[in-house]
């Protein structure tokens, strides 16, 4: 196999490169000696050149290919083949294979992560915290609550356990009874709260997102955008928000990457993040191994591969809230471990009898149990050094649950990967040497701040005074 010579069009994985230059004869098309033009770079090597590797960013342009006369397979470090010129690989016979299914799982969680950021503004609360704000200006405004989502099936699997009705739209109606199929992408933007864009770029979606689609989705909508930036009509996406025509976006795609319109900068209903949908550490790994296998099998002349699953979490206290964590860590495919006084009736979940062993076996711990004698500071440093520097603590219960200094020291030694706090010790007061770690994230304790929520919960304590002038049975009796 050291006879193929493969040109990577761009260095974007360190892994990856460095097994082609293992594996294969490597040509690294950015690192043509000063002052030769790339296109004599090609022309001097262009007879040994018999595979190109790119990504979303760099592919195989009609030019590209023209100036290979001994290219035979272009192997995509992505799932869009958008800047591969298809047709013309097509009438060279030029093999091409692209890294699908390895990515899905996290592209998915990304864009479910962005509409929960938008709508709960998680980063907003995030920026509250840091700033002061909470303890200086009481508790932060409420937010929306997740509802009717649009989405591809990975998605909609993740969307399906947080409880939303799940829309689509495609070009033919899927076997799928539990979602609602739209023949047009108005008629799907005017039924959805959130309206994600998951499908391949082409010449029919290229803007299929334009302003008719974007009115139909209205200012209390949210869109996600975790495709290419090519779907979205951009000056019709920035005027709309900037014209509250449109409720928000979450963006990891943009027109003319790595340029965002700086107009999006200073809009507080938008979350932008610099096109990660798949950069992970486990899923570029998974997709290395698949460029590097389908160039293997082609120089083997075997046939070319086509295609891994979520983090175990840990949850200390399986009550309602634990099981509605647990509900939608399931639609993560993350196995769920978890710690409570007695052992459960959920065979699905692996239970450990002490929060040690529980952290020590999970990648992520949430902390959901009530507070009493026996929780308070129930995570530890035990806990915290069994979960490790590659793990992750979040707290959703009270602050008290968590050995607040520990936390601290743990996660500005390394000893803990991160943490995500919505309920602190002495709130507001937050530590401030949390303020300036990009591993944390801090919100103002508004884990039922949704307008939804909070409705619901007035209108149980007004359904619970109600039933004692009533002297009926109350709703929610605790004593």
């Amino acid at each position: 196999m050291e006879s193929l010579g493969v040109l990577m069009l761009h260095p974007f994985n360190a892994y990856l490169e460095q097994e082609l230059d293992r594996r294969f004869r490597l040509h690294r098309f950015w690192e043509a000696p000063p002052g030769v033009p790339r296109d004599e770079f090609l022309r001097a090597h262009a007879g040994s050149i018999r595979a190109v590797v790119g990504n979303a960013n760099y592919g195989a342009d009609a030019a590209l290919i023209d100036a290979l006369p001994a290219l035979e397979i272009v192997a995509s470090f992505s799932v869009g083949i958008d800047r591969v010129d298809l047709a013309k690989c097509r009438d060279r016979g030029i093999r091409v294979t692209n890294t699908p299914d390895v990515l899905t799982d996290d592209v998915a969680d990304l864009a479910v992560g962005l509409a929960i950021a938008v709508l709960r503004r998680i980063p907003q609360s995030d920026r509250y915290v840091r700033a002061g704000q909470w303890k200086a200006k009481g508790d932060y405004a409420l937010t929306t609550r997740v509802r009717r989502f649009v989405s591809c099936l990975a998605i909609a699997k993740r969307a399906d356990a947080f409880g939303c009705s799940i829309s689509y739209h495609s070009r033919s109606e899927k076997p799928v009874p539990n979602y609602k199929f739209y023949g047009n992408v108005v008629d799907l933007a005017a039924n959805c709260d959130v309206l994600i864009v998951a499908c391949s770029l082409n010449v029919e979606t290229y803007y299929i997102v334009n302003r008719e689609v974007i009115d139909a989705l209205g200012p209390e909508g949210v869109l996600i955008n975790i495709g290419r930036g090519a779907h979205v009509d951009e000056p019709e996406l920035v005027s709309a928000l900037v014209e509250k025509r449109l409720g928000g976006a979450g963006l990891d795609v943009y027109e003319n990457e790595p340029f965002v319109p700086e107009q999006l900068f200073g809009l507080d209903n938008v979350v932008l993040v610099p096109h990660v949908g798949s950069d992970t550490e486990e899923t570029c790994r998974a997709m290395a191994d698949l460029v590097l296998g389908n160039l293997e099998a082609h120089a083997s002349n075997k046939p070319l591969l086509t295609p891994f699953s979520g983090k175990r979490v840990g949850i200390i206290g399986l009550g309602r809230i634990g099981l509605a964590i647990a509900k939608r860590v399931e639609g993560f495919d993350c196995p769920v471990n978890y710690y409570q006084r007695t052992k459960q009736a959920y065979p699905n979940y692996t239970y450990y009898p002490s929060v040690v062993e529980l952290a020590a076996n999970s990648y992520v711990l949430v902390v959901a149990c009530p507070l009493n004698a026996q929780t308070r500071h129930i995570v530890n440093r035990e806990v915290m050094d069994a979960l490790g520097p590659k793990g992750v603590l979040i707290n959703i219960g009270r602050g008290p649950h968590v050995d607040e200094p520990e936390l601290v020291k743990a996660l500005a030694e390394g000893r803990l990967g991160g943490a995500g706090l919505d309920v602190f010790e002495d709130e507001p007061n937050v530590p401030e040497a949390l303020f300036g770690m990009d591993n944390v994230v801090l919100v103002p304790h508004v884990g039922s701040a949704t307008h939804e929520t909070r409705t619901a919960m007035a209108d149980l304590v007004l359904g619970n005074l109600e039933a004692h002038v009533l002297k009926k049975p109350l709703l929610t009796p605790v004593v």
